[in-house]
Order: structure tokens, then C-alpha cells, then sequence
């Protein structure tokens, strides 16, 4: 047989091996956001970062009505890879007339990865995130 047919053939069943028993290499992460009292933050987005060498990875999930939400890196709720992430809470923008006549939803601290407190640290399996949230002030 001739050379490059025997390496193509190589070539491809490395690449059939390789793909066998490889998922997308993301894990679920579900959790919930909430005050203090137990009431969900009903609108917003959990947003994770985790620095992978001069690369920055990133996560996040959209919150529901009742405050859950599942993170996704490549698409909604696919999961997120292993390591450890810094985390916000971004609540929904308020329009221009919300501005004026609607405080701030929670607490600024949370909107930056700098100042939220907020980690999570994916690991093999199912992971959880739960969030407790302040209003401003608090």
C-alpha cells in the first residue's frame, strides 16, 4: 500500500480514537440566586471568568423567574470547564425612565469580578452555585 494511504488511514482512526468517549469536557453547573429572605433575583446573568494561561475562559447562565439558572460556555446551559472561576451577578440593565424612578436592584459589588467575594470551583460531576445577594445599602 502506498505510504499516504497508510497514513491517512492512521490519521483517521487516531482521530476516531480520539473522539470515543469524549464528551464536550464541560461540567453542569446549575444554582440559584437569592436575597437574604429567600426571594429569587428574578432577572439578570451569573457570569463566571477563569484565567487558563494567557486565555480567559468564561461561563455564564441566564436567571429564571425563580432564580435558578445552569451556566454555558459554548451554548446556554452546555456547562463549564474544570477550575476555579471568579463570579458576578449582573441584574438586568434598567431602561433610561427605570433609571429615575427605580433604585438599583443589588448591590454594585456584585456586577465586578473584583469586588463580588463570589468563587466557584468546577469540578468533575454535577456542581451547585447558590448565591446570596444584598440590596444596595445592605
Amino acid at each position: 500500500m502506498p505510504r499516504r494511504i497508510i497514513f491517512a488511514r492512521v490519521v483517521g482512526a487516531l482521530a476516531v480514537i480520539s473522539m470515543v468517549g469524549c464528551g464536550s469536557g464541560l461540567e453542569t453547573v446549575t444554582g440559584r440566586v437569592t436575597f437574604a429572605d429567600g426571594t429569587p433575583l428574578d432577572e439578570g446573568t451569573v457570569i463566571c471568568e477563569m484565567k487558563e494561561g494567557d486565555k480567559i475562559v468564561m461561563a455564564q447562565g441566564n436567571l429564571e423567574r425563580d432564580g435558578t439558572f445552569r451556566l454555558g460556555t459554548h451554548t446556554e446551559g452546555d456547562g463549564a470547564a474544570i477550575g476555579k472561576y471568579r463570579v458576578l451577578v449582573a441584574a438586568r440593565q434598567l431602561s433610561d425612565a427605570e433609571r429615575g424612578t427605580r433604585p438599583p436592584i443589588i448591590d454594585s459589588k456584585f456586577g465586578q469580578f473584583e469586588t463580588s467575594g463570589l468563587e466557584l470551583e468546577v469540578k468533575d460531576g454535577a456542581n451547585e452555585l447558590n448565591i446570596t445577594v444584598t440590596k444596595p445599602g445592605q
